[in-house]
Formats: C-alpha cells, structure tokens, sequence
C-alpha cells in the first residue's frame, strides 16, 4: 500500500517519525509547511532539555496529525512514533471525571452523597466527603505525606490497598474550605466507580469510556503485561540521563494508573468536543472551575483545570510521574485537542503544546507584556485580568457574563473606585486579583465581557487580540467609549484612560520585537534588546526566554554565563519579581549567599507570592538538586528560612536534602523544626517517620 505523501518515516538520526490515523485529514499545505519547522524547533529544545524521546499531535475538526521524535528506548535505538505507549500519569483524572458523571446521568451515583455510600469501608471523617468535592480537589483529603514510601511502592495494589495507604490520614481542611490537589482523592472516585457498577475500574473504563471512542491503546498500567510500543522511561541525575525507578502504579489506578498512546488522547479530546461521552448539562458541570465556601475559584472543575489563559476558553490536565511527563490541552469551541507525551521526567511538556498551538493557530499563546514604570504596573495587572476573564467569556458562550446594565456599570465603578483610585497601591492590587472570583463578584468577569461584546459589535475581531493582546484590547475599548455617547457606555476612570492610551502607543512600537531565534553571546542579545525597549514605557516581557538560557547555561556549568544573563534580566526588568529571583538563585549557585539574600528580598518586595515566595523557592531549590547542585540547593533553602522562618515545608525539604547528603543530626533538627512550627502540615506524618528512622539509625 502507498502511504500518502504528508505521511512519513525519516531514519533515526533525524530523530522523528510521523504517522496518523488513516482516516484523518491530513493538514493543509501552509499549515504542513509550519509543521515541518516545527520539528527543528522540538529538535532544539530537546537537545536543551536532555530529552530521549517524545510523540506530540492535535486534532482540529477533521484534521489530525501525530508525530514521534527522538527514542522510546535509548539502549536500543528504537524511535518514538505517534504509536508509542506512554504512562498517562494524572491525565488519567479527567476520563475518571467522565466515568463519574456517566454514572451520575445514570442515577447510580449522586454527587453530593457522602463517598461511603458508595465505598463503605472509608472511614468517616470528622465531615462529610462527597463525591463533587473529590472531583474538585476540594474534599480535605490529603496528597502524599511519607513521599519516601507512597512514591516508590514496588507491589501490585488493589483497589483496597490503594484506598488502605491514606484512609487514615486526618483531613487537612473541612471539606469545601480548601483546594488541594491529590490522587488520593481520585483513587476514592475509583472505588465509587467500581462499587456503583460492579465492575473493576479498568473494566468500566473499556466498555463505557475508552472502548467507544477507539481508544484500543489505553488500558490499565500493567508491569508484567507485554504492551505493545511500551517507551522506556528515564530520569535526570544533573545532566546525565539514568533509567526511571521502577515503580509500580497500581496505587494510583484511577488517578494515574494508566498508559496510552498520543491518538488515543487525542480521542479522547474530540469526544469531549463533540459531546460523545456526556450531556450537554454534564460537560459544562466538568468544565466550570469550583469555588471553594469563602466564595474563591479553585481554577479546576470535574477533572480539568479551567484558568483561562491569553484570553482564551481552555481546559486542560497535566500528568508527572517515574517514566513520563504528558498534557493534554483541549479548547472546546475550537474543536481543537493538544497532546503531548514523554519518557523523561519533570519535563516541561506545557512548552511543547504552547508551540504547536502557535503553530496550528497562528496565535501567541500568552503575550507578557513588561511595564516599565511602577506606577503603572497596576494598569497592566487590570488590563490582563479584564482581557484573560473578558475575552474567554466569550469564546466560551459568546455572550457576556451578565445582560444587566446595571451590574455592569456596577463592575465599572468598583474597578474605578477600589482599583484606580486607590491611594494604597497593594490595596488596589489585592481588588484586582479578588475581582476575579466569586467572593469579588466576578468584576472582571462582568466588566472585561462587557467589553469584548461592545468591540465585537462594533466591527472588532476578537481574534485579533491573541497577537495585540491585554493592552491593545483595553485600549481599543477606551477608544470606543469615548466616541460613545455620553452614558451609553461604561467608561474608566479618565487618568487610567490617558495612561492606557499611552502604553497602548508605546506597545504598538515594541509588540513586534522578537527573541531572537539564535542569541550569539549575552552582549549582543543586551545590545540588541535594550536599543529596542530605551525609553519605552512596555516592551516585550522575555524573562521565560532569559531564564531559560540561565538555566540551560548552569545546567552545563557555564555559571559565568547564566549570571550575565540573571543580570541582564534585571536591567531589562527591574521591577520584576522573576528577574530578581533568577539573580538571587544564581548567585547562591555561585556561593555569594550575602548578594544572593538581597536579591531574593528585593524579588520578595516586588511580589510576595511571586517567584520569591515559600513555595517558589522550595521548587527552585529541588531544581537545583535535579541538576546535580545539591550544596547550592541546600543553601538556597537555608535562604528561604531567612525570608520564611515559619513555614514548615520549607524545613521539611530542607531536613531531606541533608538527609541526601548523609548529615543526620542536621536532617533531624530540621524535621524537629518543621514539627514545632506546624505539627499539622501536609508532611508532619512523614516527617515523624523519617525522624524514627533516622534516630534508630544509630
């Protein structure tokens, strides 16, 4: 059989393979010319990355394409293809949310049943757990607590010795109070699901979710089953590639217990698309965002997480487990599914889909753009929120949030009084970020739909701010009202209105200034961007595309490098929350603690829940681990503490970096401290154990 001509095999060396399904459109030819530049994109970022091997694809309508590049088993040379079988991780919670919710159509679960009407031998907590809550990560129910055991079991589990690992663990938070994230949580769904039917959740899953939309190549992970096109799994030790840990994810089932190829993603995609699964009413209950009591968006709905981004409708579920890394990104009034999958863990498979989608779409996927004036900086933070909420409103429904003139007009004299003429600007940046939730009222929900409506029917394509953005959407808004008659249209306070005028000017000379695709040496990539942005009020924010370069130049030991770029990222953005903390993080990899801290505290001034916050440095410090800098990652954490003392995980993380280095006593007194701090945090239980054993070590 002759296969078509957009169908290819390329031998390994040029480290892809492409491939769809026979029954798929093939692209167009424009668009299959973008897609062959884009595979020297991946090629590049690949080799940055340490990556083995990867498959990526989409669907849109009609059209699908899949393609495998590099290995899924580097001992063997054999190549990735769109056919290779990647564990799914935690993309396996939103077919478990569908299961659920074609059981509730069914009338054999209810979502507000306790979870022990369907899985009795739960124990009852001091509140009640419902099914809703657990879909929403909202049930209290807590994530890994010993990560030196629950991440490594090595056995079989079934489904009563997965639920066995937690069912005693206290509840973190009554249930509905608090959004956190957990598996353990989904492993319950998977109990109700087999309770309520009768039948193993792999067994459900096959004959009402999987089996009739294709999906042939999906199915529970299975380390003794021999599967065809199984990938290899690997990890990074620094930069050196190493085989994955084996670790048997049967304790997992129902929230990451599963493996599947990049077209049965892809299927599953299209079949939420086009309603395959569930009712109308059930799909926009999956894809609406919870709200916690105090009336706050959790950003995540039955299964998906629903933050809008670059104004845009999306829901979407990452996957990080030993062996892989996967997304999924599907934007429903589109009818347009991402998939992505790897065998190296951690990786960054989000930069991935982004590209294919700018690729497929011919849209940015998030302009940034950088205020260069503090004042000011407020007016971006409005302008973003009004644009992300605004403008995916009506991609969503096509209609704005409300048709009341009056709430509208409401929304606007909120956002003037509380936000542009505040005295206090924390204050007024504290409304901004609440505005978006329900507790706020939904005000930029509310004002920012408002907005896309009256430009949309006044000839303006909506279409056209992917690539103009927050500011140019603002702008044009304030152009309309002011030509409007005099009350017809809400209008902003007249200061923001001029400021808006004149940052949408100064955007218009610098949207069109790009990173460059091949930066020759840091002194030409400073020329270069600072003759472009000098004396401009907004530019261009390149701090992901700084950081990265940083990153990559640490990562092989050139921190000569990585620290003039760290420094160039704070010419370029100096009050940016990122570029400080990138400074502040390279020179502690380069034993200038002194300079470091001070760095770190301007970046913590900037942004308190910024890039120098607990959480951000306790990440920044695991990655420098991975990379082989455990001293340094030590040492950025004994930093953190300087600027947290009182949060508990950070003196958890801390107590198992010294654990990796053999310094017993030192991981003891950090446990011990992390305990006295908060003997509740998520850790505590694992702490304790860690604590004995280490002691009966002796």
């Amino acid at each position: 059989m002759t296969m078509p001509s957009w169908k290819k095999y390329v031998v390994p060396s040029a480290l892809f393979l492409l491939c769809a399904l026979a029954q798929a459109a093939a692209p167009d030819s424009s668009l299959a010319a973008r897609l062959a530049a884009f595979d020297g994109w991946v090629a590049s970022r690949m080799a940055m990355e340490r990556m083995p091997g990867m498959t990526i694809g989409f669907t849109r309508g009609d059209v699908e394409w899949v393609q495998g590049y590099g290995y899924a088993d580097l001992e063997n040379q054999v190549p990735a293809t769109a056919v290779s079988s990647y564990r799914l991780a935690s993309v396996t919670k939103p077919m478990t949310a569908v299961a659920i919710l074609q059981l509730v159509e069914q009338g054999k679960v209810d979502l507000d049943a306790p979870v022990q009407t369907y899985v009795p031998y739960f124990p009852v907590k001091p509140f009640p757990i419902t099914v809703r809550l657990l879909l929403g990560h909202l049930a209290g129910i807590d994530a890994y607590r010993d990560h030196k055991t629950e991440q490594h079991f090595k056995e079989h589990k079934t489904t009563r010795e997965s639920i066995t690992v937690f069912e005693y663990f206290d509840l973190i938070a009554e249930p509905g109070t608090r959004y956190r994230y957990t598996s353990y949580g989904y492993n319950l769904l998977g109990a109700v699901i087999e309770n309520a039917t009768g039948e193993s959740y792999g067994g459900y899953m096959q004959r009402h979710v999987w089996g009739p939309l294709g999906m042939t190549a999906t199915m529970m992970d299975d380390p003794a089953a021999v599967i065809a096109h199984r990938v290899r799994g690997y990890g990074l030790e620094g930069r050196e590639l190493k085989n994955s840990e084996f670790v048997d994810v049967s304790s997992r089932f129902s929230a990451g217990g599963t493996r599947s190829t990049v077209p049965d993603m892809l299927a599953f995609g299209k079949g939420i698309h086009d309603g395959k699964l569930l009712s109308p009413a059930s799909l926009a209950l999956m894809q609406e965002s919870m709200v916690t009591r105090a009336g706050r968006l959790s950003d995540y709905g039955m299964g998906w997480e629903t933050y809008p981004t670059g104004g845009r409708y999306v829901i979407s579920h990452s996957g990080q487990q030993p062996e892989t890394a996967t997304y999924l990104f599907s934007f429903p009034s589109r009818k347009l599914t991402i998939a992505v999958a790897s065998n190296l863990e951690r990786v960054n498979t989000a930069a991935f889909a982004e590209r294919l989608f700018e690729v497929v779409t011919g849209e940015a996927w998030e302009l940034k753009p950088y205020i260069a004036h503090a004042n000011a900086q407020l007016y971006g933070q409005l302008a973003k929120g009004l644009f992300d909420e605004g403008r995916a409103q009506l991609e969503k429904t096509g209609q704005p949030y409300t048709g009341d003139p009056a709430v509208t007009q409401l929304a606007f004299d909120q956002i003037n009084l509380q936000a542009l003429k505040q005295d206090d600007a924390r204050a007024a940046s504290l409304f901004i970020a609440a505005a978006r939730h329900p507790a706020g009222g939904r005000v930029l929900l509310t004002a920012g739909s408002s907005m896309a409506a009256r430009l949309r029917q006044a000839g303006f394509d909506l279409d056209q701010y992917a690539n103009s953005g927050p500011l140019a959407f603002v702008r044009d808004y304030i152009v309309l009202s002011q030509a409007a008659p005099a009350g017809g249209t809400p209008r902003f306070d007249p200061a923001f209105e001029q400021a808006m005028l004149k940052l949408g000017a100064s955007w218009d000379r610098t949207a069109a200034v790009a990173w460059p695709a091949q930066p020759s040496s840091v002194a030409q990539l400073s020329k270069q961007l600072e003759t472009a942005f000098r004396d401009q009020l907004v530019y261009p924010d390149f701090m992901a595309e700084i950081n990265e370069l940083a990153q990559t130049s640490s990562g092989r030991g050139d921190s000569v490098q990585a620290l003039a770029l760290a420094r160039l990222a704070v010419a370029l953005y100096p009050l940016s929350d990122r570029a400080q903390a990138l400074h502040g993080i390279l020179l502690m990899s380069a034993g200038d603690s002194a300079a470091s801290i001070a760095a770190l505290r301007l970046a913590l001034d900037r942004d308190p829940q910024g890039a120098a916050s607990a959480t951000a440095l306790n990440n920044a410090a695991y990655r420098l681990k991975a990379g082989g800098a455990v001293a340094a990652g030590t040492a950025l954490l004994q930093a953190a503490i300087q600027l947290h003392p009182d949060v508990a995980n950070l003196h958890d993380t801390l107590g198992s970096f010294y654990v990796e280095q053999g310094l017993r006593a030192q991981a003891v007194q950090a446990y011990q401290q992390a305990l006295r701090l908060d003997p509740a945090y998520p850790g505590a239980d694992g702490a304790r154990a860690v604590i004995a054993r280490l002691n009966n070590a002796h």
